[in-house]
């Protein structure tokens, strides 16, 4: 009998891409299963060029929210459509990873016999299967959501672990029209440079941030001496960010900032030689679609959130020799007003890891 397992995920799109591994080896242990995701909107894009997955069940917390507010008959109707239709697939086994007891106790309510998961800090009594943790701290991230399938007694060292994203066709098409447009050839060094990230840390985001200035001093420097092409880009938020980055700029540079859907951007990734960004989704996005990538890490621990494993074609820059650094730890965030760990990354130093991946 076909196996029917559902992933519970409501994060961003780097823990989508951090869950792909884990995606890959249930279908290479389970050649039959129908595989189920359950995922937020903006990253549901992401998911539908994913081949490994049979159906994808969208929760939006902010459109139920606001469906709420607007009428409570709305958001009964609502959440009991998409309920209905997990419901429907009669799931065998869930494997939950959003550290949320709520997500467990509806996949019981909805008889999903084993419910496999993350207990973070003992919160989730209606898991079946509990892997205990306190937070994401002495391994990536990625390794802890390859812990759901210990209870499978699925041997992960049999398997590559590589984090993949697929673009679609039509966006490859895109990205390469818009290459062309702008008179980009073969053999010319195209690099994508995303300056923003970190949105989901609202108003603390610019702790995440490399100063807009080092981009573009970085964007100069390789315009002369390699002839690069570069394009800003980032989604509709950041476009102060790259716009200022392009005025101060000595040189010309082509700015898709918040231009793009999330497919077209990936498009965009995939045709680029080499991408440099802060920590992010992007970063991930990039890795997964085997582009090259320099990224600078402040607050955030590279070794967990960061590119995984095979790193010759990914360099971080960061700030090991601070004992202060990280201080994000746990999902929690210790503000620091003086940015220390970022301000110290030097223009020379991201200089030279480009040059490196450029050369490699």
């Amino acid at each position: 009998m076909m196996k029917k397992i559902v992933i519970v995920n409501p994060f961003g799109i780097g823990d989508f891409i951090f869950s792909t591994p884990l995606i890959e080896i249930l279908k290479k242990s389970f050649p039959d299963l129908f595989l189920g995701y359950v995922c937020n909107r903006r990253v549901s894009e992401l998911i539908a060029t994913n081949p490994h997955l049979d159906k994808i069940f969208i929760y939006e917390k902010d459109e139920y929210r606001n469906a709420w507010r607007r009428s409570k008959t709305e958001w009964l109707r609502k959440i009991s459509a998409l309920l209905g239709s997990i419901r429907k697939e009669r799931f065998d086994i869930a494997m939950d990873l959003s550290l949320n007891y709520q997500n467990s106790m509806l996949l019981k309510l909805l008889g999903v016999r084993r419910r496999i998961g993350l207990n973070y800090r003992n919160r989730n009594k209606f898991l079946t299967d509990r892997i205990d943790i306190e937070g994401f701290s002495d391994k990536h991230v990625i390794d802890y959501y390859l812990d759901v399938l210990k209870p499978l007694n699925i041997d992960v060292k049999r398997y590559e672990i590589i984090p993949r994203v697929y673009a679609a066709d039509s966006d490859l098409e895109f990205a390469d029209r818009l290459l062309s447009e702008r008179g980009l050839v073969g053999g010319d060094i195209v690099i994508g440079m995303v300056p923003g990230c970190g949105e989901s840390w609202g108003a603390d985001a610019k702790y995440r941030r490399w100063d807009s200035e080092n981009f573009a001093r970085l964007a100069d420097m390789l315009i002369e001496k390699y002839d690069a092409k570069i394009i800003l880009l980032g989604n509709a938020h950041e476009r102060d960010i790259c716009s200022s980055i392009e005025k101060v700029m000595k040189n010309s540079v082509i700015n898709y900032c918040g231009e793009t859907s999330l497919g077209q951007f990936l498009g965009i990734l995939k045709m680029c030689q080499l991408v440099i960004t802060n920590d992010g989704g992007p970063l991930h996005m990039a890795i997964g679609l085997g582009v090259k990538t320099v990224s600078v890490f402040g607050p955030v621990d590279e070794t967990v959130y960061g590119p995984y494993n095979d790193v010759s074609d990914h360099a971080v820059l960061s700030r090991k020799d601070l004992s202060c650094r990280p201080c994000y730890r746990k999902f929690k965030y210790k503000k620091c007003e003086n940015r220390i760990c970022l301000d110290s990354i030097t223009v020379e130093e991201a200089l030279t890891a480009s040059e490196q991946m450029i050369c490699r």
